[in-house]
């Protein structure tokens, strides 16, 4: 009866979400694991924030702008989510460097290690941070930094500041790359991720934007900068 009820949950996430668990978190509204087209996502009242249409944008830009990663050389995800970055670079591009995983959202971590089975991932560190926060005091070097911070559908405003680009690029090892994720698809969301643009061109003196179209609507724009 188990195998069965499953075979037909999976069979209606075809035609809607079928919930899995939903969370209280205090960060971000309506966050929930669910099953979605076959696939079990965790998402904020509004977006994707793992394992659907977010995670197919990520595996599609690393295909185009694979890592330059030596052995033993560090990543850093701020907004690690529910773990599909990891997960895209361990299992899909094969890397086996230390990533530490940054998220503010104690619910979103706990669904990553609970629904996701995020602990499989070997040599992995995960930090229930404020990213503003660990960036501030961070003294490590990391030669790749993905920044994916959403509370539901917006990036705080403090992570598209001066300063909290300038911690980006002091914490960036030399010809490392930084790859900031920013949803786009309205005027106004384009005009915020021009203005993002300039202002690593200023700070890292290079800019390169891959316009992802997993969601036509809403394409994802992966900002990136070298070291």
């Amino acid at each position: 009866m188990k195998k069965a009820g499953k075979a037909l949950r999976y069979l209606a996430s075809f035609t809607g979400e079928i919930p899995v668990q939903r969370y209280k978190s205090h960060i971000s509204p309506g966050l929930e694991v669910c099953i979605s087209g076959g696939r079990l996502q965790l998402n904020s009242a509004n977006v994707n924030y793992s394992y659907g249409p977010l995670h197919d944008a990520f595996s599609r830009y690393f295909r185009l702008d694979k890592p330059s990663l030596k052995p033993g050389e560090q990543i850093l995800i701020l907004g690690f989510g529910g773990g599909s970055v990891a997960e895209i670079l361990r299992e899909e591009l094969g890397y086996d460097n230390p990533i530490t995983g940054i998220d503010a959202d104690e619910c979103v971590l706990d669904a990553a290690k609970r629904h996701f089975n995020i602990g499989r991932l070997k040599n992995l560190t995960l930090i229930c941070s404020d990213a503003m926060a660990y960036m501030e005091t961070c003294r490590m070097q990391y030669q790749l930094i993905v920044v994916d911070i959403y509370v539901d559908k917006i990036v705080p405003g403090s992570f598209e500041s001066p300063e909290f680009v300038r911690h980006l690029r002091r914490c960036l090892s030399e010809g490392g790359t930084v790859v900031f994720n920013k949803f786009a698809g309205t005027i106004s969301l384009e005009q915020q991720a021009g203005q993002l643009e300039r202002l690593f061109e200023k700070i890292f003196g290079n800019v390169r934007t891959f316009r992802i179209a997993v969601n036509r609507n809403a394409p994802n724009l992966m900002i990136t900068s070298k070291g």
